[in-house]
């Protein structure tokens, strides 16, 4: 009979106590995997993985977590992450909130069943229903092969599987998922359990059957208690469900509804239970989805609330916690063989997240569970909809050896420490001792602890009962190393008592030696009972001793030490710095360089002295808000700061630093004059700009030496001043530029358009440096045509004019030039009626054109008459005899050699 219990318990160890290790291995969501560390106690995210899916997916490593293969319920991936030898096309589907799961075959290290249930998310998909598949991991040099495939057992089936352990005796496992009782409709009333053994899947299948539950929905995980005792099923649409489980039998029983009492999200998706099997978690979703409507890609309009129930509560679903409630989709919650939940995350139905959250103590109540968002990173992945499922008794663990009231897998100790790990005391049991899976001498229900690592305890009671276990994963960090220090503040200059305020925190870099986490904690007891404010403290004595704590919160390791307190005597002397101000906006503000100052502030004083700068007084002596180098004023004109001297990291003085802007004057930095040429040598006055104030609170300093306020120039030349005022000493530069001007000069003789003509335009050309108009005079002294700045005049009658120009920048004088402007008639009429007897040339003048001729021909260019039109016209006779009516020629040459050639008529 003892060997009989020899081999029963030497069965368990071999395929019990390392089989939370097959979950070691998770590859889900985008691309998305993690390995978990159980002899290390880490997880490391791994970016090696082949599956895609929104999801469902399944994964399954060896006893020691080494990974052997995953699936999305399609394909099969191995270790190596090639497609497993006829790993595909298997009737799964990534669509299918729990397309696989994976079962391991009792007592046999290479047979493996692959569980799938598929969905019909598009209505042209086929309906496969429950099958299996088989997996012989001696094929294919180890790397496995899918010898089986697709074997079915249910027609119709929704989208849910889960499995656990039936007794320890045989081994067996149960699969179970929710279909119709034949399983041949898609209306869902009836849980099926199938048994897997030693002999393989038992196609026959336990039916539980509730004909009032008639789902419709396929969508929800489904959960087995790690004991095997609960389970529990979330239909995404139709509610959350409560049930009992006999794992010797596979029946379920006593349904209970759990409502969602989350308005916006009232949909459960993702379930699962804590490691102690006595509280219940649900993520719950608004479940806004069409693939049909855009706007259900959008984040903000998805709703997801993280929800926790107490199994041991008289009203499960009044004890109903929210954990946590934010803009998410929907997620599976999956417990980890290091005793957590973890929960996927997803934006929308297509859009995951690169991190997971967990919950890191699952057997707390409420908010104490210690729900952690972004808990492990993913990236360059995502997390989706789905999480690989396992049989839930990989995480069976009962007990909790730790019992310190925080966690019931984690235990934090410090260096130096002991801890007893206790299980719990059975009479004739049989207790064995891990760590890091190695086997410990001690048998007793109680272990001692000196170092980090993974202890586990597997209790056999002796009687045909399952063993019972409980682990713990022990670290032990280092402890924080604080030293002694002593701080020498400076005195209040307004009190000087030996009395002053504070900063502790300023010591914290010379008391924590090596621990970055720690936190520094002051007493004034040596008890360290009464805590005090490090920001500000104010002295009781001089010196005065404060007692330390340096705590590394995470861990919770301490050392302590002491801080004096001393206040300084010595004094810093106080500075004035004045500057002017350089901005283009005068307005009271400067940019200071602080550093500029530390010379004026340790002048005389001992060397290695450091200057730090503050706004007031009492932060310069609590070393809060230290100012940049580069600093501006936030007063303008006028500020005081403080600058805090320490001689090593010790308040030597604090010296009182006013900071004067002075405004520079206010003059016209920029102007322009100008200078008539044609007036030199006499000059014109030019003068310093002065906008406000008395010309007597100034100096000037011109550039041609001078320093009155204004100096006499004639030299075209640009002249700069420096202007000062006496009181501030502040300058500014006044700069004049003397520019030319001049009375023009004609460049060459007007020019008007070949005479005679119907319209006679007249063209002025001048030189000369000012800037001119042009006015026109007839004989008479009228204006023809006013002042203008075009040079050139149209439709002028014939005549003579006087042109003007003047010069317009500096009124520097105008001249005057005749212009002469020739007509004639167009006919003439010889018959002594008084009225055109004549026939005259108009525009010239006697004294300008004293040669001028006139020749007229007939039409046959015979020369008729040659006349000098100052003295006289032609009557239109020619040797005594009026000329007959007809079209006749002439010509003019004006004095300056141009000819003019028209014709005119006479008439009778």
């Amino acid at each position: 009979m003892n060997k009989i219990t020899i081999s029963l318990v030497l069965c368990f160890f071999s395929v019990h106590l390392f089989a939370q290790r097959q979950a070691s291995n998770w590859y889900f969501g985008y691309g998305a995997g993690i390995q978990f560390d159980l002899a290390n106690n880490t997880i490391n995210s791994v970016d090696n993985g082949f599956l895609f899916t929104n999801e469902g997916c399944a994964s399954i490593s060896d006893d020691d977590g080494n990974l052997l293969f995953y699936t999305d319920g399609k394909v099969v991936w191995d270790r190596t992450h090639g497609v497993m030898i006829n790993g595909t096309g298997l009737y799964g589907d990534s669509s299918s909130t729990q397309s696989a799961i994976i079962v391991p075959k009792p007592n046999d290290d290479n047979i493996y069943y692959v569980f799938t249930v598929d969905t019909t998310l598009r209505e042209t998909d086929p309906n496969f229903g429950l099958n299996y598949s088989i997996i012989d991991m001696s094929m294919n040099f180890g790397l496995g092969a899918v010898t089986q495939k697709n074997i079915n057992l249910l027609s119709f089936c929704s989208e849910k599987l889960t499995a656990v352990l039936k007794d320890c005796i045989t081994d067996s496992i149960w699969v179970i998922t929710l279909a119709s009782e034949n399983g041949n409709t898609d209306i869902y009333d009836t849980f099926h359990a199938y048994e897997v053994s030693e002999l393989g899947v038992n196609t026959t299948s336990i039916k539980s059957t509730f004909p009032g539950l008639a789902l419709t929905e396929r969508r929800g995980y489904l959960r087995l208690s790690p004991d095997g005792s609960k389970m529990a099923a979330a239909s995404v649409t139709e509610g959350l469900q409560l049930f009992d489980f006999d794992k010797a039998s596979g029946m379920v029983s006593n349904i209970r509804y759990l409502n969602i009492n989350n308005f916006q999200s009232p949909f459960p998706y993702g379930i699962e239970f804590s490691p102690n099997s006595q509280l219940l978690y649900a993520h719950a979703s608004n479940d806004f989805f069409d693939e049909n409507i855009a706007e259900t890609e959008n984040p903000a309009n998805h709703t997801s609330v993280l929800v926790q129930y107490n199994l041991l509560a008289e009203d499960v679903e009044s004890s109903q916690v929210v954990i946590d409630d934010r803009n998410l989709y929907r997620g599976a919650l999956q417990l980890g063989p290091n005793g957590k939940i973890y929960r996927a995350l997803s934006a929308t139905y297509t859009q995951g997240l690169p991190y997971l959250a967990s919950i890191n103590n699952p057997n707390k109540i409420g908010r104490e569970c210690n729900y952690q968002h972004q808990a492990i990173s993913l990236s360059p992945n995502d997390s989706s909809q789905g999480l690989p499922p396992f049989i839930t008794s990989f995480f069976n663990k009962q007990i909790d050896i730790i019992k310190n009231g925080r966690s019931s897998t984690n235990l934090d100790l410090c260096d130096g420490d002991t801890y007893t790990l206790t299980s719990i005391e059975i009479p004739g049991a049989t207790y064995t001792w891990t760590k890091d899976d190695t086997p410990l001498t001690e048998n007793n229900s109680s272990l001692e602890v000196l170092e980090s690592g993974h202890y586990e305890v597997s209790i056999d009671p002796n009687n045909g009962e399952c063993a019972i276990e409980g682990d713990a994963f022990v670290l032990y960090n280092r402890n924080p190393i604080a030293k002694d220090h002593i701080i020498l503040q400076c005195e209040d200059d307004d009190n000087p008592d030996g009395l002053t305020i504070f900063n502790l925190n300023e010591a914290n870099t010379e008391i924590n030696v090596n621990s970055a986490s720690a936190t520094t904690k002051f007493y004034l007891d040596n008890a360290r009972t009464q805590e005090i404010n490090g920001d500000s403290f104010s002295n009781t004595s001089n010196p005065q001793i404060i007692y330390v704590e340096l705590k590394n919160e995470k861990t919770g390791c301490s050392d302590y030490s002491e801080l004096t307190l001393k206040v300084s005597t010595t004094n810093v002397k106080d500075v004035s710095i004045i500057l002017c101000d350089d901005d283009t906006v005068e307005d009271g503000f400067y940019t200071f360089n602080l550093l500029d100052i530390n010379n004026q502030i340790i002048d005389g004083l001992p060397d290695s002295l450091n200057i730090t700068y503050y706004e007031n007084y009492e932060d310069a002596l609590l070393e809060n808000n230290k100012l940049e180098e580069a600093y501006t004023n936030n007063t303008p004109f006028q500020q005081t700061i403080f600058g805090r001297v320490e001689n090593d990291n010790n308040c030597y003085g604090i010296s009182e630093i006013e900071l004067v802007v002075n405004t520079p004057p206010d003059i016209e930095q920029n102007a322009e004059v100008y200078y008539c040429l044609n007036q030199f040598p006499s000059t014109i006055s030019i003068n310093a700009g002065i906008l406000d104030g008395n010309i007597q609170d100034y100096s000037f300093n011109w550039s041609t030496g001078a320093t009155t306020y204004s100096i006499d120039v004639n030299e075209i030349i640009e002249y700069q001043v420096v202007v000062t005022n006496l009181n501030t000493m502040c300058s500014k530069t006044r700069t004049i530029s003397l520019l030319a001007s001049d009375v023009a000069s004609f460049s060459s003789p007007p020019f008007t358009s070949n005479a005679p003509a119907d319209n006679n335009i007249i063209s002025l050309f001048v030189t000369g440096n000012g800037e001119y108009q042009f006015q026109l005079q007839d004989e008479s002294g009228n204006i023809v045509a006013p002042y203008q700045s075009n040079n050139t005049f149209e439709n002028i009658n014939p005549g003579i004019y006087t042109a003007s120009v003047r010069d317009t920048k500096n009124n520097c004088g105008i001249v005057n030039q005749l212009v002469y402007v020739i007509g004639f008639p167009k006919f003439f009429t010889p018959n002594n009626d008084g009225v055109n007897d004549t026939w005259e040339i108009y525009g010239i003048s006697e004294m300008d054109m004293p040669d001028i001729k006139v020749r007229i021909f007939n039409r046959y260019g015979k020369l008729l008459k040659e006349f000098n039109p100052i003295i006289s016209g032609w009557d239109g006779i020619l040797n005594g005899q009026t000329l007959p009516p007809d079209d006749y020629w002439f010509s003019i040459k004006l004095q300056d050699g141009r000819i003019f050639r028209d014709h005119f008529t006479l008439k009778n």
